[in-house]
């Protein structure tokens, strides 16, 4: 808010009408520009802090795709002996079940600093491709985070079979056929969540390009 002030002293005639009209109409724009220079100082500030904020997010996320991609190939291998156990069940034969834990890694991917950036309106300051880039990664992180979560559900599922005094002897062929349909749903989703691991880690990639 810019404050204008009378001048303190009479005007005497016309032309010191106009000297003071023009004092103040200098006086004015250079207060304007040094609020506008002020103003873009702080939205540079915000759309830079916004961004670096962002990138070390993408790059924290980036390690735990990492990470889950890798326990997800465990939990695939896992998950493959379950059925190989559920087969040799089916057939009335005994299975070695120590290689089998229905065990799932859940991983905690952020997206604080980017709704942080959404709501204080720094993305208005930005490059507009690169703010796409930007969504791009995130929503398909949204996506990913479904995908998890009912992963994550189909193996508790799973772990209701075995539970305390589970003995894989008496697993009938019924009960085996059963939970095999249960175990074939939770491997496609770890496929599946395997594969969007790995559009999502190129989604992380691109958003961290330059502009």
């Amino acid at each position: 808010m810019l404050d204008v002030h009378p001048p303190e002293e009479k005007i005497h005639g016309f032309k010191d009408f106009l000297l003071h009209l023009f004092t103040i109409t200098v006086g004015l724009l250079i207060a304007l520009a040094l609020e506008g220079c002020v103003e873009r100082w702080h939205h540079r500030e915000l759309r830079d802090e916004a961004d670096a904020n962002m990138k070390q997010e993408i790059r924290d996320n980036t390690q735990e795709i990492a990470t889950m991609r890798s326990n997800i190939a465990k939990e695939e291998k896992s998950l493959t002996s379950a059925l190989q156990f559920l087969q040799a069940r089916r057939e009335n034969k005994a299975y070695d079940i120590s290689s089998i834990s229905l065990s799932f890694s859940f991983g905690d991917l952020s997206d604080a600093s980017w709704r942080t950036a959404s709501a204080t309106g720094a993305l208005n300051y930005m490059d507009y491709s690169h703010v796409q880039r930007y969504a791009s990664a995130y929503q398909l992180q949204d996506k990913f985070d479904v995908l998890q979560l009912q992963t994550f559900n189909d193996f508790l599922q799973l772990q209701s079979y075995a539970v305390n005094g589970f003995n894989p002897e008496k697993v009938t062929p019924q009960e085996a056929a059963a939970a095999a349909v249960e175990v074939r749903r939770a491997l496609a989703r770890l496929k599946a969540l395997d594969q969007f691991g790995d559009a999502l880690s190129k989604d992380y990639d691109n958003a961290l390009k330059r502009n």
